[in-house]
């Protein structure tokens, strides 16, 4: 049975598409996107039929019985989950109650696969790029998902702007008033909670990130966090020409302990590396929009705008020298 969608609120003021960047003349670090495939999600929670579906997963999985195929089938109906949420949270409509078991059931999907893995490793079995293999996909995934949190994120933003203007416009006594601050409360909520699913996501997978770098082993381990701070690097230095010198350093430190086979030292010094950029990268991503005046071709170029992105970098550079002390 279909849900019955809270829509009346959103009638008054729907989504609206969030802006392209270039239209402001500013110049965001975009966030890392994900290459995990996210196919055609078919039936989506809410529709007649989406039961079977689900219901024809499970049986699916019942009767796999090798526990590498059935590990990597959780994981593809993991995607599949993602699949489906940012289907569902694509309607004007949408809240994150729409998706909640949706998201409880990809995490599910998550911890079968790891819960299995760890099992065979148990039982003596060599499934170390198994386990690498899986993780890469779960980092995939976890991006995808962060994707779809931020896009919500991201129009929940713009609808709220929108409310709040109207009523910027309005006398307090307009009869739509009372309408709009009920509807700018809940939206502003739903902004609140889909930050707290973005940023949240690291820690509610973490448990099984760590599964599969036990089962991988430290050596490995601390070359896929390797791996991923140099991919993070590749992406800021495209966006922003430069990093810091501070993630530089901790860079090289990785690179020498695992030449040394200090593996613990390499993944420890490779995920600070990591958090380094990202905390640079959200610090650019979260700079409010900066509106570029219209210029005659005789005008004089008002440069500070521009300049923003450097003193972005810096304070990133700042934060992060603190974070090493």
């Amino acid at each position: 049975m279909k849900k019955i969608l809270l829509a009346g609120m959103f009638a008054l003021v729907p989504f609206v598409s969030f802006a392209q960047t270039g239209a402001t003349g500013t110049a965001d670090v975009a966030p890392v996107t994900s290459t995990v495939a996210i196919a055609d999600p078919g039936l989506i929670p809410g529709d007649f039929f989406y039961f079977l579906d689900r219901w024809s997963e499970a049986f699916g999985t019942t009767l796999t019985f090798n526990k590498e195929k059935k590990a990597r089938k959780h994981l593809e109906y993991a995607k599949e989950r993602i699949a489906e949420m940012s289907e569902v949270l694509k309607k004007p409509e949408a809240k994150l109650d729409d998706v909640a078991d949706t998201k409880v059931d990809f995490e599910k999907r998550v911890a079968s696969a790891a819960a299995l893995v760890k099992g065979e490793k148990d039982k003596g079995g060599d499934v170390a790029d198994l386990a690498r293999e899986l993780d890469d996909e779960l980092d995939l995934s976890r991006t995808a998902l962060k994707d779809v949190f931020r896009e919500h994120l991201d129009r929940s933003g713009q609808a709220e702007s929108v409310i709040r203007e109207k009523l910027a416009n309005l006398p307090a006594d307009a009869p739509e008033v009372q309408g709009l601050k009920q509807a700018l409360e809940s939206i502003t909520k739903e902004k609140g909670d889909a930050r707290k699913e973005h940023d949240d996501l690291d820690a509610d997978l973490s448990d099984e990130e760590e599964l599969f770098e036990e089962v991988m082993g430290k050596e490995m381990a601390a070359q896929k966090h390797m791996e991923q701070a140099l991919r993070l690097r590749e992406h800021l230095e495209d966006a922003l020409g430069q990093v810091s010198t501070q993630t530089v350093q901790l860079m090289k430190q990785a690179e020498e302990a695992i030449r040394r086979g200090d593996f613990e030292a390499a993944k420890r010094m490779s995920k600070e590396a990591e958090r380094a950029i990202e905390m640079i990268n959200k610090s650019n991503e979260d700079r409010p929009p900066v509106e570029m005046p219209m210029m005659d071709d005789d005008m004089d170029i008002d440069e500070s705008p521009l300049n923003d992105l450097e003193t972005e970098m810096k304070k990133g550079e700042r934060m992060m020298e603190d974070f090493d002390r």
